[in-house]
C-alpha cells in the first residue's frame, strides 16, 4: 500500500509552492478587473458581415478614447441574420422624414423595430453626416429583402436642415365664413265682425347665423433637401461583437463606435444590447462577493462540524474541510492575478460564479474522504490514526480522480473551443477543480494527521512530554482515537 501520509509535507510544500507566487502577485499587482468590478460599459453588436479577428478591432477602437478594451466575437442565432437590414440615406433626416419611413416599414414589416442614428461617413476625403436606419424584427417571424426596401423608400419627402440654428414653418390662416339663413313664416288671421272687417296679418321672421371655419395648410418651404437611399443591406451573420470597457458609454459613443466601424470596414452594427455598471454598484458587487465566499465558508465548516458531531473532536474536520477550500480559493485567485497582468484576462461576476462552484466542488470531495475516514475508524480499530488515514485515502483515490477526470475534460473542451465570452469563467472551474481534487486527497487529509499529532505549531517538540499526574500525551491521545471508535 501506498504511504501517502508518511509523504505529508512534501504535499504540502507542493501546495506552498502554488499559492505563493499567486499571493505576491495578490498582493503587488491585485486583479485585472472588468466592468462588474470597475465599473463601465457591455456592448453588444451584430455586425451586417462575418467577423473573425478580436484584435484589428480593438486596435480600431483605441482612437475613441475607451479605457481597457475587450472585445469578445460570439454568435447569438435567436435573432436570424435576415432579420436585421440596415438603410442608409444620402442625408441627415428631421423628424417628419423620420415618422415616414417609420410608417412606411411598420406598415409593411409589422412587429419590427425601427432606429435611426446620424453617423458621420467619410467619402473621397470629405465627411458628412448621413442618417442610417437599421430595421430590425422583433417577434422573429420578419425577414428582409433588400429589394423591397428599395421600392418602398424610393419616394421620400425632403428633410430640413436640421443643423440650422432655427427652422421656419408656416400655415395657412384659418378664415371664419359666416353663414346667415332667414326663413320669413307668415301667419295670417282674418276675423269678420258686423261693424268692420279687418285683415291683420302677421310676420315672423327667424334668422339664423352659423360660423364655419375652415383651415388650409401648404407644405413646409424650409424642406427642401432631397432624400434618397444610398445603400440597403441585409444582415448575412449571426455573430456578435462583444465590447467591454471601463469607460461608461452612451449613446454618442455608440453612434462613434458604429460610424468608425462604417468607415473602417464597411460593417453596419446593430445594438443588441446595451448595459452600464456605475461605480457604487461595482464597489456593492465586490462587497457581496467577498460576503458570498465568507459565509458558503462559515456555512460548510458548520455543516461539517454537525455531520461528523460523533467522531472525536469533529471540529477539527470542518476546519481541515475549510483550510483546504482556502487553498483553492487562493489557487484560483492567483492564477487569474497572475494571468490579469499578463496576458489582461479580466474577471466578472461569472469568476465569483466560478469560484462558488469550485468551494462546493471541494468540500464534497473532502467530505468524501473524511467520510470514510470516519467508517474506517469504526473497522480498523487494531490500527494507528495514520495507518487509518493512509488506507481511506488509497480506498477513495480511484473514485475521486475518476470523477473530476471526467469534469476536467469537459471543462477542457469548453476552455478550449466555448468562445471567449465563456473562457474565464470555464478556465477558472478549471483550475479549482483540479486544485480541490488534489486538496481533498494531499492537504485535508494530511492537515488532520498532523493536528492529531500535534505537530502544528511548537507542540511538536513536546507532544511525548508527560502531562500532570503521570498521564503521557500520546497515551490519551490513543484513548481519546479508542474512544471515538467506539
Amino acid at each position: 500500500m501506498f504511504n501517502l501520509v508518511g509523504k505529508r509535507y512534501l504535499f504540502l510544500i507542493i501546495s506552498l509552492i502554488v499559492i505563493i507566487p499567486g499571493t505576491i502577485s495578490l498582493i503587488f499587482k491585485g486583479f485585472d478587473v472588468g466592468i462588474d468590478f470597475a465599473a463601465g460599459s457591455s456592448l453588444e453588436f451584430r455586425p451586417t458581415q462575418h467577423v473573425t479577428n478580436t484584435q484589428p478591432i480593438i486596435d480600431m477602437l483605441s482612437g475613441l478614447g475607451l479605457k481597457d478594451v475587450q472585445v469578445n466575437i460570439g454568435s447569438d442565432a435567436s435573432t436570424k441574420k435576415n432579420q436585421v437590414a440596415w438603410v442608409r440615406l444620402d442625408a441627415q433626416i428631421d423628424q417628419t422624414v423620420q415618422s415616414k419611413i417609420t410608417t412606411l416599414l411598420q406598415s409593411k414589416y409589422s412587429g419590427s423595430s425601427v432606429t435611426f442614428d446620424p453617423l458621420k461617413l467619410t467619402t473621397n476625403g470629405k465627411t458628412s453626416t448621413v442618417t442610417v436606419v437599421t430595421v430590425a424584427s422583433k417577434t422573429g417571424s420578419v425577414t428582409f429583402n433588400a429589394s423591397d426596401i428599395e421600392t418602398l423608400l424610393a419616394k421620400l419627402p425632403n428633410t430640413t436642415d436640421v443643423n440650422a440654428t432655427s427652422s421656419t414653418s408656416t400655415a395657412g390662416a384659418a378664415t371664419p365664413t359666416p353663414t346667415v339663413s332667414l326663413k320669413p313664416t307668415p301667419t295670417v288671421n282674418a276675423t269678420a265682425t258686423a261693424a268692420a272687417a279687418k285683415a291683420t296679418p302677421t310676420v315672423t321672421a327667424t334668422a339664423a347665423a352659423t360660423a364655419t371655419a375652415t383651415a388650409t395648410s401648404t407644405a413646409n418651404p424650409a424642406a427642401t433637401i432631397p432624400v434618397k437611399v444610398a445603400q440597403v443591406q441585409v444582415g448575412a451573420t449571426t455573430d456578435t461583437i462583444n465590447v467591454l470597457t471601463t469607460t461608461t458609454t452612451n449613446t454618442a459613443s455608440e453612434r462613434e463606435i458604429k460610424a468608425l466601424f462604417l468607415n473602417k470596414t464597411g460593417n453596419f452594427l446593430y445594438t443588441m444590447d446595451d448595459a452600464s455598471v456605475s461605480p457604487s454598484v461595482a464597489s456593492a458587487t465586490i462587497r457581496y462577493s467577498i460576503l458570498a465566499v465568507l459565509a458558503a465558508a462559515v456555512l460548510i465548516l458548520l455543516y461539517v462540524w454537525f455531520a461528523f458531531r460523533k467522531v472525536n473532536r469533529p471540529w477539527r474536520y470542518g476546519a481541515c474541510a475549510i483550510i483546504a477550500l482556502l487553498h483553492d480559493v487562493l489557487v484560483v485567485m492567483g492564477v487569474f492575478s497572475i494571468l490579469g497582468w499578463t496576458l489582461h484576462i479580466q474577471i466578472d461576476s461569472l469568476f465569483i460564479t466560478a469560484l462558488l462552484t469550485v468551494v462546493g466542488f471541494s468540500v464534497h470531495d473532502t467530505i468524501v474522504v473524511f467520510d470514510r475516514i470516519r467508517e474506517n475508524m469504526q473497522h480498523r480499530s487494531s490500527e494507528s490514526f495514520d495507518q487509518v488515514v493512509n488506507a481511506s485515502l488509497v480506498q477513495t483515490m480511484a473514485r475521486s480522480l475518476n470523477t473530476s477526470l471526467t469534469v476536467l475534460f469537459t471543462l477542457s473542451a469548453l476552455t478550449l473551443f466555448g468562445g471567449d465570452s465563456i473562457r474565464p469563467f470555464t478556465l477558472a472551474l478549471l483550475i479549482g477543480v483540479f486544485s480541490g481534487t488534489y486538496s481533498s486527497i494531499f492537504n485535508a487529509s494530511m492537515l488532520l494527521v498532523i493536528w492529531e499529532h500535534g505537530e502544528l505549531g511548537l507542540s511538536r517538540f513536546n507532544r511525548n512530554r508527560d502531562l500532570p499526574g503521570g498521564r503521557n500525551r500520546r497515551a490519551a491521545r490513543e484513548r481519546e482515537l479508542a474512544k471515538s471508535r467506539g
